[in-house]
């Protein structure tokens, strides 16, 4: 298995790249494209910037792409980052309500127009 660090990841897309520290058999040093299913094979629920992994990669139309991956580091740094932007962007949600829905009187569903 190779080593490389993960260059990014994005959790919306489902797809990131990894940048690998040594070339393959083929001296290939090119980014690795590494997919969502990758993660959910390994049972990783995310990736950061920075993480250091371990993978097994193949060709898939011309370009490589991890087949097998396993997360040696992660990037304690890179996961505080991701954890403080997380809870802003959940706190600005909450703070109109004191991060709790309020009640309502009377509850209306999809036939809200009758009584």
């Amino acid at each position: 298995m190779r080593q490389g660090k993960v260059k990014w990841y994005n959790g919306k897309k489902c797809f990131g790249f990894i940048t690998p520290s040594s070339a393959n058999e083929a001296g290939n040093t090119d980014d690795v494209f590494v997919h969502s299913s990758s993660l959910k094979a390994a049972d990783i629920r995310f990736l950061n910037e920075n993480d250091i992994v371990e993978f097994e990669e193949e060709v898939r139309n011309d370009k490589l792409s991890v087949t097998t991956l396993k997360l040696v580091q992660r990037d304690e740094e890179s996961a505080k980052k991701f954890q403080e932007r997380r809870s802003q962007y959940r706190g600005g949600r909450n703070d109109d309500h004191g991060g709790q829905r309020e009640e309502r009187g009377e509850r209306r569903g999809f036939a809200f127009w009758k009584k």
